[in-house]
């Protein structure tokens, strides 16, 4: 098991617990060993494994004992017994964006990495796909915009397909059809004993529930039957404006999220960020139309703010999911608070995000912003469709998310970033209970690894989930004291 040197002091409590269970680096050498006899060439030992990547620097630098590369649920449930034979711990690969060390590259255990189960089959009436736990987005909407159809899939295209969707899955497409995670009629999974099994609404529907939300609690998705809506090119872009416009393009948050929400064609998403280029705080909007529209009425007012650059244009959505990519080089962070729409407190997260990254900008590699979007209140509403998904979400209007997004390059300024990240977090909090208008769900996918997202699901649903995950899992391998330990844990 690797030591402390290779965690940031802020997550030295985790690597604590984690080392309190009787888990030896020879169980998982012996793992490794008769992985590669199974599996040969699909097997990588650690620290000779060139061709790994994920997204965040931190867990870049872990050593695993081994990586497999399994092609199959077969080859999944295989690997799986071996790894749980030998009680070895393990972690689970789908894109590999999660900024939580242990969550998808393993602390001197097993990496089980899925890139190769990148399928795309469609139906023959073109109404699902089913798609593997390997893909990325850009690389499903790139499969499936040949037939100009669409996924309800997220904006960043080296995102993964099993994060994105068991954390619940905001799309620009959402306002229509809800969220990805609502928008999956069947599951294919591995359970920790390594059998295969179908989850949906009339199979197995507590875990149908359970994986609707529930993240990597339940067992290894290894396929998503996905619904499948018709997509063209569509109009999307980012501009960027001076922060002199702050206060008008906050009046358009506000209006974009209540009285302009009713045309559900219409997405869109602010970044208020710190420019080390230009030095400067600078401000940008992404909006979203999905139609081949170039200027929709319920953008008019945004247009007429003047702008220092855009690339707002009518293309394909796979394009601008590929400019959202984000470079593989920093140590990176999310925080989250989600609240009632709120014009005044819109400009409080953001002054609060200025005053604190005045202090900490000149940190090497240093890029952090604040995004705002809106959770349309038909987003909320599909979350009852198909028995209901495990998010909890109650609200009779839209709220707002507030994305605080932080990346940096060195190790030894991780405790600096983590205290900056805590301070914004506690005041935003703070000032939205303020005003009464917190709202408890948080969207696990930005959360940071400290939140508790499923305390905001409410009691029943948490312990609804905590009893299916006992039931799928008496011997709590996927649990905070088991074999998969990284990510937000029920039990």
């Amino acid at each position: 098991m690797l030591g402390s040197s290779f965690l940031p002091a802020f997550l030295a409590p985790q690597l604590q617990r984690n080392n309190e269970i009787s888990l030896s680096s020879s169980s998982c050498e012996q793992a490794c060993r008769q992985l590669s006899l199974a599996f040969g060439s699909a097997v990588h030992m650690g620290g000779n494994d060139p061709d790994f990547s994920v997204w965040d620097a931190k867990q870049q630098e872990v050593i695993p004992a081994c990586r497999i590369e399994p092609t199959s649920a077969t080859d999944v449930a295989r690997a799986l017994e071996i790894i749980v034979d030998n009680w070895c711990r393990f972690a689970v690969k789908g894109g590999g964006h999660s900024t939580n060390v242990d969550a998808s590259n393993s602390v001197g255990g097993v990496t089980i990495d899925l890139n190769r189960m990148d399928h795309v089959e469609l139906a023959d009436d073109r109404s699902w796909a089913n798609l593997g736990p390997g893909l990325v987005l850009g690389e499903a909407y790139t499969a499936l915009e040949q037939h100009e159809l669409s996924s309800v899939a997220g904006r960043v295209a080296d995102v993964g397909v099993p994060g994105y969707t068991l954390g619940g899955g905001i799309s620009n497409l959402s306002p229509q059809y809800g969220l990805a995670v609502d928008n999956v009629y069947e599951y294919q999974v591995v359970l920790p004993n390594s059998t295969i099994v179908k989850a949906s609404e009339t199979v197995n529907p507590d875990l149908y529930f359970a994986l609707r939300g529930g993240g990597n609690n339940f067992g290894i998705v290894t396929n998503f039957r996905s619904r499948l809506v018709p997509q063209g090119k569509l109009l999307s872009g980012d501009k960027t404006f001076h922060a002199n416009h702050t206060d008008s393009l906050l009046d358009e948050v506000f209006d974009l999220t209540t009285t302009k929400a009713n045309d559900t064609s219409m997405c869109f998403s602010t970044r208020y960020f710190w420019d080390s280029s230009e030095g400067r705080f600078r401000m940008s909007v992404t909006q979203a139309y999905y139609e081949p529209i170039l200027e929709p009425a319920v953008f008019d007012s945004l247009n007429e703010i003047p702008f220092e650059s855009s690339t707002v244009r009518v293309d394909w959505m796979s394009n601008f999911a590929f400019e959202n990519v984000g470079p593989r080089v920093l140590r990176r962070l999310y925080a989250t608070v989600t609240f009632r729409p709120s014009r005044e407190l819109y400009a409080q997260v953001q002054d609060i995000f200025a005053e604190e990254a005045d202090a900490v900008k000149n940190t090497r590699g240093f890029t952090s912003s604040i995004v705002l979007q809106a959770l349309h209140i038909n987003a909320i509403k599909a979350t009852k469709v198909r028995g209901g998904n495990a998010l909890g979400i109650e609200s009779d209007e839209p709220l707002n998310i507030a994305l605080f997004t932080l990346g940096w390059q060195n190790r030894e300024d991780d405790d600096a970033m983590n205290a900056y990240a805590d301070r914004w977090l506690a005041r935003s909090k703070q000032r939205a209970s303020d005003m009464n208008i917190l709202h408890p769900w948080l969207y696990i996918n930005y959360a940071k690894h400290d939140q508790d997202p499923f305390s905001g699901y409410g009691e029943t649903n948490k312990l609804r989930l905590q009893r299916i995950q006992k039931a799928v899992d008496p011997r709590g391998i996927m649990t905070s004291q088991g074999l998969c330990r990284g990510s937000f844990k029920l039990n």
